[in-house]
């Protein structure tokens, strides 16, 4: 992962759809028809270098009310967190932990995917341990992956890395913090 490619769509925004269309089907959460939506629309929004997030996108593609969001969000998050391991808790206090900054700017490359993905670091102790979370479990996880992979390749480090499941409100909040510079 280098600077050319974080404006791009790279492996790991490819897989996390893939892998999130999977079990959006598999679960049932969502028809093929509404899949290939979501994967236009993610794909496109990656190609001009834009945040996406598939789970956000099939709660917008179902109702058009923002409101409703938190709610169906909040219900596919839980089945979708039942599907993949290890388990993912949430975190509804996640939204008042301090933007790793610091982090960020050293390693902008995961800055990068983390803006796009919508999956933002919650916190790190350098780059031995970090803390990733999203609403979707899926995407966190794959973000997880890409980040040990990251660390490892770059630093040599094996990080521990935890994955969290965000409450809708908590994710928007976070997004804004450590997204919109």
């Amino acid at each position: 992962m280098n600077s050319a490619e974080s404006n791009a769509v790279t492996e790991w925004h490819s897989y996390a759809l893939q892998q999130s269309s999977d079990i959006f089907m598999k679960s049932q959460i969502a028809s093929k028809e509404e899949v290939f939506a979501i994967s236009d629309q993610c794909m496109r929004a990656w190609k001009q270098g834009l945040a996406a997030e598939p789970l956000f996108r099939l709660a917008a593609l179902e109702d058009d009310d923002h409101s409703q969001y938190e709610a169906s969000i909040e219900r596919w998050s839980a089945v979708l967190a039942s599907l993949v391991t290890p388990v993912m808790p949430p975190a509804p206090f996640a939204s008042k932990m301090m933007t790793p900054s610091a982090f960020y700017e050293k390693h902008e490359p995961l800055f990068e995917l983390a803006r796009s993905l919508q999956c933002p670091i919650l916190y790190n102790e350098d780059a031995d341990v970090i803390g990733v979370g999203s609403i979707n479990p899926v995407t966190c996880t794959i973000f997880a992956q890409a980040v040990h992979a990251y660390v490892s390749d770059t630093l040599g480090l094996l990080p521990y890395i935890t994955c969290v499941r965000l409450n809708y409100e908590s994710w928007e909040a976070l997004n804004a913090k450590h997204f919109l510079r």
